[in-house]
């Protein structure tokens, strides 16, 4: 019902990188703020974001550093990054609800709010990257890397080839994203900011939070990861959920209605 609203585009020029980040729905209502993973933009969020507009909230979703229209940045560090997402959050003035942060974006979602104390009242993250040691994100810089930079319309047909459950305005996004996205950006989440883990952080996070982890074959999450979160999150306002046969990319494709049905009921709980 609300999949093609229109979002509107802005930019903040003031801070230590430009951020380029889509609207959508009413300002003033309860904000909703998205982050995406690496290798993706605002735009990959065109079905979730018009969803919560329809349950009141104003949906605004960056383009990360590096990505989509945004700038780069030196540091690439999770705090940094969630120190930068922070300073955009009191710019814009808005009045923070919800944020929701996938893969990369949920790292920096749970050190916005956990390190940074940014008063955003609940926390959903989805499949998030709890830990990262440069030594494995330096294999991994070529994968997400390839092709990058290329016209989107010479991308597209691979990436529907590997996603066949994907919309075909999952396809598009994701292939003008990567077009768009620039290789410091993966190589810096990758190889520059250092061996971190933030699973320990979510026991931290005062505000109610749900991690939604994908289909333990797909999910980067593996099963220590799991039962260490689910550790940390009992300490606090917060519960671990798996959704069976997701992938990683739990809000595109076929993953898109079990996602959002245990996101919305979530939310109206809490």
């Amino acid at each position: 019902m609300f999949a093609f609203q229109a979002p509107r585009r802005g930019s903040l020029q003031g801070l230590r990188a430009t951020l380029s980040y889509l609207e959508w729905g009413r300002q003033g209502s309860p904000a909703a703020v998205l982050l995406h993973g690496i290798t993706s933009n605002a735009r990959t969020w065109w079905r979730v974001a018009p969803e919560l507009v329809g349950r009141g909230f104003h949906v605004i979703a960056f383009d990360m550093p590096g990505h989509g229209l945004s700038g780069e940045v030196s540091d690439h560090t999770i705090r940094a990054l969630a120190g930068l997402i922070a300073e955009a959050i009191r710019e814009l003035g808005v009045d923070a609800d919800l944020v929701i942060g996938h893969s990369w974006g949920g790292a920096v979602a749970l050190s916005l709010v956990a390190e940074h104390r940014c008063p955003l009242r609940r926390v959903a993250l989805l499949d998030p990257a709890l830990s990262l040691a440069a030594k494995v994100g330096a294999a991994r810089v070529g994968v997400f890397t390839n092709g990058m930079g290329s016209p989107a319309a010479e991308l597209a047909p691979a990436i529907a080839a590997a996603n066949p459950d994907w919309h075909e305005e999952d396809v598009r996004w994701k292939a003008e994203a990567m077009q768009q996205c620039r290789r410091e950006a993966v190589a810096g989440f990758f190889t520059k900011s250092g061996d971190w883990d933030l699973t320990p952080r979510l026991g931290d996070v005062a505000a109610p939070t749900l991690l939604l982890r994908a289909d333990p074959a797909a999910s980067i999450i593996d099963n220590a990861g799991a039962r260490a979160a689910h550790a940390a999150l009992t300490r606090g306002r917060g519960m671990l959920v798996t959704i069976q046969k997701t992938t990683h990319n739990m809000y595109r494709g076929a993953g898109y209605e079990p996602t959002m049905a245990e996101l919305t009921r979530w939310l109206s709980e809490v």
